[in-house]
């Protein structure tokens, strides 16, 4: 029997900062090529302001899960 692992919730946020970073400029070419209106294009808008709200909330916690860390390299310290 394999031991338990811990959940990782700085690396399930760095994941989710890379799919919706992803995202994003997916969906604004899609929104750019089949212009509002269409349903491509609706379809783009909407995963575009979704995929921009879960970058920003997941921004968020990447920050305060890696506080420690970014303290260490704003003095300098490795």
């Amino acid at each position: 029997m394999s031991p338990k692992r811990k959940f990782n919730k700085r690396a399930i946020a760095s994941v989710i900062l890379f799919i919706t970073f992803i995202l994003m400029p997916i969906s604004g070419k899609m929104i750019q090529t089949f212009g509002k209106g269409t349903f491509w294009g609706d379809m783009g808008l909407q995963l575009h302001g979704l995929s921009a709200g879960i970058f920003m909330i997941a921004g968020l916690f990447h920050i305060v899960f890696n506080r420690k860390l970014l303290k260490q390299y704003m003095r300098g310290k490795k």
